[in-house]
Formats: structure tokens, sequence, C-alpha cells
């Protein structure tokens, strides 16, 4: 009695797992190469919402982001409970020393989903800063800009047209990246 083996085909099946096993490799090794921090905003390039919000402790002043057309705007979103934006308070300090001395450039904070005395407490230890500070106690402005999370900070040159975007804690040698690239854009 003689048996006969079945010929070895490859089915189609096979065919199909090779190239799935093939295309998840690639997509793999395409994303190895990537910052996962950077996240493209669809909003460089285009104009910067116009605001007027409450300017923290206070009840009538308000701050308005069409005060200050013709100047290069730093906003920054910040919130007392974000511990990143403890780690980035010092260079915004710096920074606005620095850059907003000539008065060229306008920094605004913008305070996220915080009650005012927090925020206050907040300066309090770690330093006031030199520039008004919003409230956007339920969020909409974040919204209206794309906040992912806390920090932010959207660089708009003289034109009011956003050319820049940090998301998370800004660092001496980002916040130089980012006015190179408000620069660029004029």
């Amino acid at each position: 009695m003689t048996t006969e083996t079945a010929p070895k085909t490859i089915r189609w099946w096979h065919f199909t797992l090779i190239f799935v096993m093939i295309l998840m490799f690639a997509m793999f090794a395409a994303g190895l190469g990537r910052d996962t921090k950077i996240i493209p905003s669809p909003l460089i390039g285009k104009p910067a919402y116009e605001f007027s919000i409450r300017k923290l402790s206070t009840t009538d002043e308000k701050i308005n982001l069409t005060d200050y057309k013709g100047k290069i705007v730093v906003m920054n979103f910040w919130a007392s409970w974000c511990v990143s934006c403890r780690e980035e308070h010092e260079v915004l300090l710096e920074a606005s020393k620095k850059y907003g001395a000539d008065g060229k450039v306008q920094f605004i904070g913008i305070n996220h989903k915080d009650n005012d005395r927090a925020a206050e407490d907040f300066l309090k230890r770690m330093g006031q800063f030199p520039y008004p500070s919003g409230v956007d106690p339920q969020g909409r402005l974040a919204l209206e800009f794309g906040v992912y999370g806390m920090p932010e900070t959207f660089f708009i040159n003289e034109k009011g047209v956003i050319a820049a975007k940090q998301i998370g804690p800004l660092t001496a040698k980002s916040f130089e990246a980012k006015m190179k690239a408000v620069e660029a854009m004029q």
C-alpha cells in the first residue's frame, strides 16, 4: 500500500498573512523616527481667534487679543494644578523679561479651568508674571485654539497669524526656536 503525499501548495491566505506582516512592520518602522511630542496644528498659518476674556483677579477688566495687533503675541495656556506649568514658569518669566522689554512682544497668560484663588496662590508661590493673565474657567477659549492639555503656548505674529505652537512645557531652547518660526513667517 502506497501513500501519496499531498503537494505542498501555498494557499492565498499565506500570501495575505505575509503581506499584512510586512505592512505592519513597515508602519512600525516608519513610526520609530517620529517625535511623539510633535502634534501638527491645523491652526499654523491661520488668523488667531480674536477673543475678549476677563483678566485674572478682576471683575471687569478684559484682555482683548485685538489690542495687540502689530505686536508678536506669546499666549500661554496654564493652570495651577498643572505640574508641567511649574516646570516652564521660570522660562516664561525670563523670556518675558528678555523679549517683552522693548514692547514688540506681548505675553498673555490664559488660566485654564481653574479658580481665581488657586491661580493667584500659584503666582504668589512661583512668582508673578510681568504680563496679564486672563481666565478661561470653562475652557471655551482653549477649545477655539485646539488645546490638547496644559501647558500649551501659541506664537502669533504681528499680523495676527499663528506662526507656531508648543505643546508641553517650554524650555529656553524651544522658546528660541518658536520665536525664529515667528520671524520666518513675517
